[in-house]
Formats: C-alpha cells, structure tokens, sequence
C-alpha cells in the first residue's frame, strides 16, 4: 500500500476516533460500541497488512530475490 494511501487511512480512522471520543457521553450504546470496536479493528488490520508486507519481501530476499528489486515493489513509509 502506498505511503500516501496509508497515511490517509491513518488520518481518517484519527478522525473518526477523535469524533467518537467527542461523542462519548452524549452517544452511548450499541451504535457507539459497534463504531469503537469497528475503529479498533481497522487499526489492527492495517498493521497485520504492513507486518505481511515486512514478511513477503523477507521471504522473497530469502528465496533469492535482489534486494533493490525487492525494495521497489515495498510502500515508502
């Protein structure tokens, strides 16, 4: 995933948190708690998907693949 992209994302599911947090109090109940634990889980699943981009380009220097190659397909942080 693009640098750009991510840092998108990022900045988006701050907003949302910080939205949320802002609620919190005035919003209670299912609603909110689906929206906190949904925020939650998105967090999570962007650093599973750069920990699998960190272990596919270790595998593909392992198996072989030179490293400057390796380092054009990765995102810039």
């Amino acid at each position: 995933m693009p640098a750009e992209q991510r840092a998108l994302i990022t900045s988006t599911i701050e907003s949302a948190e910080e939205q949320l947090l802002q609620l919190r109090g005035v919003q209670t109940g299912p609603t909110a708690d689906i929206a906190q634990q949904l925020l939650r889980n998105l967090r999570h699943s962007a650093a599973l998907i750069d920990n699998a981009w960190k272990r596919t380009a270790l595998a593909a220097v392992n198996a072989g693949m030179p490293l400057e190659e390796v380092a054009q397909c990765l995102p810039t942080p």
